[in-house]
């Protein structure tokens, strides 16, 4: 398999400000959404849809984030990555696995709901219990475990919008995933 520098450089990929790597592919301004005519949650106006390619090296997390439009990973190469999801409207916790077993509960594609805390992992690089409490990390080598995916947005993805967790907020609020929480914050 490829390594994971030669797939940054071959797809140009530059540092995420979340963790790991992208290359915004398309923003599609075919339709240019108003704040208008978007939530309240939207700062700027919106092209209708952005897609990037995204790598997460194993020792790497994405941080949690949330941000107000849908997000859909998709898989492309490498190992499975784990999406964690907190929802401080229902207070559910949800992981999913993205990669290609689908035998092994693997999803090729997932979406993330609009204005839901959430970030990953790259899933061999943790063990956790099923009641997602205790948290055993182990990194591998991140030349050779990694994880390719795509991820859209629509609307089209904007940083103004994003809004990064704060870990203490989120433990007060989730207080029994604290480990999960330290991991991704």
């Amino acid at each position: 398999m490829v390594s994971a520098s030669e797939v940054v450089k071959k797809l140009d990929l530059k540092p995420h400000p979340d963790g790991g790597f992208y290359l915004e592919t398309l923003r599609d301004t075919s339709i240019l959404l108003s704040t208008s005519h978007l939530p309240s949650q939207y700062k700027v106006d919106h092209a209708v849809s952005t897609a990037i390619y995204f790598l997460l090296p194993s020792g790497s997390v994405a941080r949690l984030h949330r941000i107000p439009c849908a997000e859909t990973f998709h898989y492309y190469l490498g190992e499975p990555i784990t999406v964690v999801e907190l929802d401080e409207r229902d207070g559910r916790v949800k992981l999913t696995c993205i990669g290609p077993n689908l035998l092994e509960d693997q999803h090729p594609q997932y979406t993330v709901p609009p204005y839901v805390w959430f970030g990953s992992f790259p899933t061999k690089d943790a063990t956790i219990h099923h009641d997602g409490q205790e948290i055993k990390v182990t990194g591998w080598d991140a030349e050779n475990h990694y994880s390719l995916l795509g991820v859209t947005c629509a609307p089209a993805f904007q940083y103004q919008d994003s809004e990064l967790a704060n870990r203490s907020e989120l433990i007060g609020k989730f207080p029994e995933y604290e480990s999960l929480i330290t991991l991704l914050t």
